[in-house]
């Protein structure tokens, strides 16, 4: 008898010590919607307006690949390059409907390329090896309150995406945007950029391949409104049309790119899939 009544003060003094620390962590979270409070893996969204006729741009492609190599941060790095020619020299990368996102680009400061926007709130300076600092600051150790879901149904020339997303704080005024991407791109180069080597002091020339190049977008090119969301909830945007011409014909060189910005402008959070694949809440 007395071995049983210790085996059970014991496991009564274990299991209010349980219910103790449940309660505490209740405090921090809805026990009604456990999305409230919440936090979510921030990465940083860079996008990256160049061209082929660029003798400067290929240094920001370098950059992106460095920051992307980095053991650290380079799992929440995502990059859309978006192509635009000029007169003497059109860039083959250049897709339909893009100049409502270059007009967007010039309303933040674009007054020559290169051009590397951070987070739709800073243009990234010098983007190069060695000011990758100012990129991985963006990055948010504690987390973004908005996460993101991602999956398709995509073939060689367009399909569906379907974008979830979870709020752990209230918002109005938000915006989404759904981008597809194709990497491993080879276009033939200006006569002006064969001339010159930026590319980590690598000569740039017609083999040079292009990555995260933008070739589709669903809905609106500089955003899809979001309606007013409060702390906790759920929203859902599915089948989501989108139409791309690729250069490779592959989709396992196709990515989705899904961002969500405040009422500024600033992107929250940004995630990214490869196509036909579903990304699922990152959470902290």
């Amino acid at each position: 008898m007395n071995k049983f009544f210790y085996k059970a003060a014991f496991l009564g003094i274990m299991g209010a010590m349980f219910v103790s620390c449940s309660s505490d962590d209740s405090t921090s979270r809805d026990d009604d919607n456990p999305n409230v409070g919440t936090k979510y893996v921030h990465k940083v969204l860079i996008e990256d307006a160049t061209g082929t006729w660029c003798q400067y741009c290929p240094r920001v492609t370098y950059a992106i690949e460095q920051a992307k190599a980095n053991e650290e941060y380079g799992n929440k790095v995502v990059a859309v390059a978006v192509h635009l020619g000029i007169q003497q020299y059109p860039d083959l990368m250049q897709i339909a409907g893009v100049m409502p996102l270059y007009n967007f680009y010039q309303s933040t400061g674009l007054t020559g390329f290169p051009y590397a926007l951070i987070n739709r709130g800073d243009k990234w300076s010098t983007p190069e090896p060695n000011n990758l600092a100012q990129l991985f600051n963006t990055i948010s150790k504690e987390g973004s309150p908005v996460g993101i879901k991602i999956s398709s149904d995509l073939n060689n020339s367009g399909g569906t995406v379907s974008a979830s997303f979870r709020f752990s704080e209230g918002y109005e005024g938000l915006k989404y945007s759904i981008f597809v991407i194709e990497n491993d791109v080879k276009t033939p180069q200006s006569p002006q950029q064969n001339t010159t080597s930026y590319y980590g002091g690598v000569r740039v020339d017609a083999d040079f391949v292009h990555n995260d190049v933008l070739r589709g977008f669903s809905g609106s090119i500089t955003g899809n409104e979001l309606e007013s969301v409060t702390a906790g909830q759920e929203v859902s945007k599915t089948d989501q049309s989108v139409d791309f011409t690729l250069f490779n014909n592959d989709l396992s060189k196709v990515e989705v790119v899904v961002f969500v910005s405040d009422n500024s402008g600033k992107v929250l959070n940004v995630q990214v899939a490869h196509a036909n694949q579903t990304v699922d809440y990152q959470t902290m």
